[in-house]
């Protein structure tokens, strides 16, 4: 009798397509409060895997006013468990993204955002959490 050598499932998944920034964007004013622009206040990194969308998820995209233009899976940290994605940005090699929508596995473990391209963001207008600009 021969015994068949079962495949075992990997203990975690490898995210090694690069990482992103995630944070918001703070609006600049001037004396008189009108508004002369916005830097991107960086809260934290992650590293990613890029995911291939379904139709499903272009629809949902379009649903929403918006088009997906990538999709990627992250680890959940605990600083993202009640955070709301509508104001939520994120940057990937200076590339400026809008997160349209973040689904959570239903263990809780992984993010999955779907994120509309928004442009290339410029080196001068990136800011650490710490208050200084890089």
């Amino acid at each position: 009798m021969r015994i068949k050598r079962q495949i075992q499932k990997p203990i975690h998944k490898t995210f090694n397509d690069g990482f992103l920034q995630y944070g918001y964007d703070q609006i600049k004013r001037d004396e008189n409060r009108k508004r002369i622009g916005e830097t991107f206040v960086g809260e934290g990194k992650l590293a990613f895997s890029e995911m291939s969308a379904r139709d499903e998820d272009y629809q949902m995209a379009g649903y929403n006013n918006a088009s997906l233009d990538l999709k990627i899976e992250t680890l959940c940290p605990p600083n993202l468990k009640n955070v709301s994605a509508s104001k939520l940005k994120c940057v990937i090699d200076n590339i400026k993204y809008d997160v349209i929508k973040v689904d959570r596995d239903k263990d809780k473990r992984y993010l999955y955002f779907y994120l509309q391209k928004v442009g290339v963001l410029d080196e001068r207008k990136i800011k650490k959490n710490d208050g200084k600009t890089t």
